[in-house]
């Protein structure tokens, strides 16, 4: 069933009218309407308002019902599965080899939010196609009691608790890991689970022992299994689940998009990641349980058992495709999170962080790539349910993408709300892989909103690609005193459109991510793929991006009335226009009134190629709203980078022979100022000195 299946279902079942439903929810009726109808999709504010108003959890509405209580379950399968399903230890090599850990568990910055990032980036990937949005939904629970005896049962742990104990005796981190959770569980006796679902997504599709999601996921070690377009390319992501378990321990069922040989639900394997150790035997460390294959000697996959499901916490609502992980013995490596409550919360700030681009509605009532829920339980109950509104954690961001939209972005940054919509060349190298294309243009979207100086990380620019994940983010440089505050994101790829360039420059910024996708640099993947030339493509990308940025929000604003506005523009320094002679000019400025009412500056001054030294003399200016402004007088001034100041004229600069830049700072004489120098804007240039040659 969908959403709008659900709500209509529960609108007749309690009698409630669309209308009254509209009127709750500040809609009109034929929006709710098309809601019920599925031909449009309410936002994430209006879903928890549904929710509310109908007497249903927002989990509910979203994904279905995922409770096993009101499911009869076949005792049966119960003795089915706890017969058939067993575990194998992969036994060590006879080389005597030995793997203490994997790798790439140690890749990733630990913490709940790279498990978010990593597992989010990777539900967007598997998004199936021809379905317009992919859902998550994470939850965080605690077990004590008779609810852990019977979890414990159902995955067998008796036999497994030997090897972990073995592997928490070696002298490795991660056995010091396995050794604290043990102890836990022993003297607490509770258990922390986080279980990580999608729905509308692939699935574990794939052949049991070749190719396939199914392998990469279940057995192999860097397998990405993904194409092209896709967030990750190491197959290293999965990895942070299990370095997020305590005993390296993710059990995985999955609901099948397409059958694999004739069967599509309940697709179940555990596999747990051990240090080599020492038993009865050596064992290499990694352990499977299923259903025991005689051919091969080891476990496969278990099929469309409800009641392992059930036992496991593992079932999965009204047959959707997707895949469910269960981290058994969850915790936070970073140390931060320790709670149920504490994890519920990094992972909700976590989620909306990341993926608030994916979030957003193209337009009203269009669905939307992305929907995460957050809840968490104890011991079956439910505590909390959020369902991940991206405008209550980033309002100001969102506004400024719906803008892009919607189409109504504005060439420059005139009143409150605008937002600013510029073209951004990035030059694709040629392509010498598999694939190859000469070097192409691709243009991307660049946005910029002006923000209050109160609003939380401003002055950075996000970058995204087609998922609309955040990439990178960061602060932007170089800005004039006295610039706006800012949002502002980049939609590059196939995240600004689907031309052939698009494309290519998806693939391009893909191969450029390390393993963390966290930025775009040059990787050996650029290297091994395209011509020369794709550092400096990077690198002219960026600066291009804060040029432009800095010249949307170092312009003065209009209107100078009385207000932070005004205030900010007064105290507002900025290098003078590019001049078009040959002689020094100002490229930077910055600076500030001093608590003695004085404009204390500090500016750079390029200067073109010439053997006799440059002589010039600084000049500052209040501004006003029409004219040159007024000259201010230097009370001192100091030559501070290949500079001094002339010991016949204290207003002049002399710089050091074929200097082609110079730094100085001035002091203005609070004598000579027509008003106070926290109610001016000060104007810094420079005029070549008369006994200068030039």
């Amino acid at each position: 069933m969908s959403l709008g299946a659900r709500l209509d279902q529960e609108l007749q079942r309690q009698g409630k009218t669309q209308a009254a439903l509209a009127e709750a929810v500040g809609v009109s009726a034929a929006t709710v309407s098309q809601w019920r109808a599925g031909s449009k999709s309410p936002s994430r504010a209006n879903v928890i308002k549904i929710a509310k108003w109908v007497g249903v959890s927002p989990a509910w509405l979203e994904f279905g019902d995922e409770s096993a209580a009101n499911r009869v379950i076949d005792e049966r399968e119960r003795d089915a599965y706890r017969r058939e399903c067993v575990w194998y230890y992969r036994p060590a090599p006879n080389d005597q080899g030995r793997e203490l850990g994997n790798a790439a568990g140690f890749v990733f910055e630990g913490g709940i939010p790279a498990l978010a990032r990593e597992t989010g980036q990777n539900i967007l990937d598997e998004r199936k196609e021809g379905e317009p949005t992919v859902r998550a939904m994470y939850t965080v629970a605690e077990l004590s009691g008779p609810h852990l005896d019977s979890f414990l049962d159902a995955i067998k742990f008796d036999e497994v608790l030997p090897h972990l104990e073995a592997a928490s005796r070696s002298r490795q981190k991660v056995a010091t890991v396995i050794k604290k959770g043990l102890e836990t569980l022993a003297k607490d006796r509770r258990l922390l689970l986080m279980k990580i679902e999608d729905f509308g997504a692939n699935g574990l599709l794939g052949p049991e022992y070749d190719d396939g999601r199914y392998m990469a996921v279940a057995r192999n070690i860097l397998d990405s299994f993904k194409d092209e377009n896709a967030g990750g390319s190491y197959g290293l992501g999965k990895s942070v689940m299990w370095a997020c378990s305590q005993f390296g321990l993710v059990l995985i069922n999955s609901t099948l998009s397409v059958p694999q040989g004739g069967r599509r639900e309940g697709r179940f394997i555990a596999r747990m990641e051990l240090p080599w150790h020492r038993l009865d035997r050596d064992y290499a460390g990694p352990a499977w349980f299923g259903e025991w294959d005689d051919e091969k000697q080891c476990t496969r996959s278990y099929w469309g058992n409800a009641a392992l499901a059930a036992d496991t916490l593992m079932d999965r609502p009204d047959g959707q495709s997707g895949t469910s992980f269960l981290i058994v013995g969850a915790y936070d490596p970073s140390g931060a999170a320790d709670t149920v409550e504490e994890m519920h919360d990094s992972l909700c700030r976590a989620l909306a962080d990341n993926f608030w681009p994916a979030m957003v509605e193209p337009t009203e009532g269009d669905p939307t790539p992305f929907v995460a829920l957050v809840r968490s339980e104890r011991n079956g109950r439910v505590l909390r349910e959020d369902v991940i509104d991206p405008v209550a954690y980033h309002p100001a961001k969102v506004a400024m993408l719906r803008a892009h939209f919607d189409d109504v972005t504005v060439d420059t940054l005139e009143n409150p709300g605008d937002v600013v919509s510029r073209r951004i060349p990035l030059n694709v190298p040629k392509r010498t892989a598999q694939g190859a294309h000469d070097q192409l243009q691709h243009e991307a979207v660049l946005l910029v909103t002006e923000v209050a100086e109160e609003e939380a990380e401003i002055n950075q620019v996000a970058y995204t690609r087609g998922s609309r994940m955040i990439i990178r983010e960061e602060a932007v440089r170089g800005l004039p005193i006295g610039s706006r505050s800012f949002h502002a994101m980049v939609l590059a790829g196939v995240g600004s459109g689907k031309e052939s360039a698009d494309r290519a420059a998806e693939r391009f910024l893909r191969a450029a991510e390390p393993p963390e996708h966290n930025k775009w640099i040059v990787t050996s993947d650029l290297s091994r793929s395209y011509a020369l030339g794709y550092g400096r493509s990077l690198k002219d990308f960026f600066n291009q991006v804060g040029k432009t940025i800095r010249e949307v929000v170092g312009r003065p604003n209009r209107d100078l009335s009385d207000g932070p506005d005004a205030l900010k523009e007064l105290l507002r320094i900025t290098p003078p226009p590019e001049a078009t002679t040959k002689r020094p000019r100002v490229k930077t400025a910055s600076g500030k009134p001093d608590a003695e009412g004085r404009w204390v500056v500090e500016a750079t001054v390029t200067l073109p190629a010439r053997n006799d030294p440059w002589r010039f003399s600084p000049t500052i200016r209040f501004g006003t709203e029409t004219g040159s402004g007024i000259p201010v007088q230097w009370e001192q001034l100091t030559g501070l980078t290949r500079c001094a100041v002339s010991s016949e004229d204290s207003d002049v600069i002399v710089a050091d022979a074929r200097a082609r830049s110079v730094r100085f700072r001035g002091v203005t004489d609070p004598t000579t100022h027509p008003v106070a120098a926290r109610n001016a804007m000060a104007l810094v240039d420079v005029r070549v000195y008369k006994g200068s040659a030039s």
